[in-house]
């Protein structure tokens, strides 16, 4: 039986992020994956946006009544579904319970620290490697359809103002002058507003970049290895199981998204974190003279338009549709009502060319939080439940986890993303 210093099962952003954050205290670091490479999962084709500014669980005050208008409507931008709705009922429970004004700002807070801290790291470890992963440092613009959304905005970003958030509120013509490829609808909108300290990138691309530096630090990946089960010594975990053999290790990291419940259960270890599923459309946009030039939010369609490179990716929506992996003709096509009404002049050339549509899981956790740090089972650590802002979030969450696992002083407060509150 072989042992490690530390195991880390998936090798998504949360998975390889982390390895290269334990990698560099000096960690012996072994990566699993049963996937033949890294970030095939939610990673794959996300919305690309790195946005501190977005630090808001989706329980907001008042959700209930948004997810039961849902059930009759295919095309609302967060959308229940009845056939799983038996196995939600005790994660939606909790959903529901953090729901309210208090809950909800102390989670906008604390995802808004680690948000900000984890755009830094990004921004360090993308400089000192070089990393080529269609960075924009641009900022990100949310559009308002009218006066009246303008406010819940408004209100929303001065309750950051205070923790560090900029943001800027816009006229037309200062949204034109922003993004002059939305002058054919400045007429639609009210206005919008403007986070000059936000990103994009592609994350893909980021992931595999970063797992090659993480190679060549001596950190092991081994892909097509699925992990079976969790190797638990009287209630400490010592280790993993693959298909093949037993691995020892002093630390397990569980980095696997919404199926780390499926390792936890056996343990008696039942995590409050459900798969939520978003869809992304990947447009060419090689052959056009002009381009969007910063990513684009309609929250109205709880969706984004984010220019990465050559690509245009139009992503967003949320379907509560239990670990279904249907890709939804009507949701899809949210994405392409949400082209038409930001660039008219660019949808019909764009959805007529190469296009890619593509769903995954996003792992929401019942508070809005993630849960990073050691488990209440000793040498299991846990680093899952970022909901829509894993690529926020990967960076700072992995400086924590390995900030915890060294004992160090924490680069933000641990206490709100704690892995043993469930």
């Amino acid at each position: 039986m072989s042992h490690q210093d530390v195991i880390i099962v998936g090798a998504g952003l949360a998975g390889v992020t982390a390895a290269h954050a334990l990698r560099q205290r000096g960690h012996d670091v072994l990566v699993l994956d049963a996937h033949d490479g890294p970030a095939r999962e939610t990673s794959f084709a996300n919305a690309g946006a790195l946005t501190p500014s977005e630090p808001e669980p989706w329980n907001a005050p008042g959700v209930h009544w948004q997810l039961l208008a849902s059930l009759a409507d295919p095309h609302s931008a967060m959308k229940l579904r009845l056939a799983p709705l038996p196995g939600l009922v005790p994660w939606g429970l909790k959903f529901l319970a953090n729901s309210t004004r208090k809950r909800y700002e102390a989670a906008s807070l604390a995802n808004f620290a680690l948000s900000r801290y984890s755009l830094a790291e990004t921004q360090a470890v993308r400089d000192a490697h070089e990393l080529d992963f269609a960075n924009l440092a641009r900022g990100t613009m949310k559009v308002c359809r009218d006066a009246r959304s303008l406010e819940p905005d408004r209100q929303t970003s001065q309750a950051l103002t205070d923790a560090g958030l900029r943001w800027q509120v816009l006229d037309r013509a200062e949204m034109v002058a922003h993004e002059p490829m939305l002058a054919d609808v400045a007429g639609d909108l009210a206005g919008a507003v403007f986070y000059p300290d936000d990103e994009s990138g592609d994350a893909h691309l980021f992931t595999k970049a970063l797992a090659s530096v993480a190679t060549d630090m001596g950190v092991r990946f081994e892909y097509n290895s699925p992990v079976d089960s969790l190797i638990d010594r009287a209630g400490r975990i010592t280790g993993v199981r693959t298909q093949s053999e037993e691995i020892e290790a002093d630390h397990v990291v569980l980095a696997t998204g919404h199926a780390s419940r499926r390792l936890l259960a056996p343990l008696g270890l039942h995590l409050p974190v459900r798969p939520v599923k978003g869809y992304s459309l990947s447009l060419d946009m090689s052959q056009l003279n002009q381009r969007p030039g910063l990513p684009v939010v309609d929250e109205q369609l709880h969706a984004i338009v984010s220019p990465l490179g050559d690509t245009l990716r139009i992503a967003g929506t949320a379907e509560f549709a239990g670990e279904d992996r249907t890709l939804r003709g009507e949701r899809v096509d949210n994405l392409r009502l949400l082209l038409g009404r930001l660039y008219p002049a660019l949808a019909d050339a764009l959805l007529e060319g190469d296009n890619k549509a593509w769903c995954g899981f996003r792992p929401m956790s019942a508070d809005g939080r993630p849960y990073i740090g050691e488990t209440r089972a000793p040498g299991l650590w846990l680093n899952t439940g970022h909901g829509h802002l894993g690529w926020t979030q990967a960076m700072g969450s992995a400086g924590l986890l390995a900030s915890l696992m060294a004992g160090e002083a924490t680069p933000v407060p641990a206490e709100a993303f704690s892995a043993k509150r469930f």
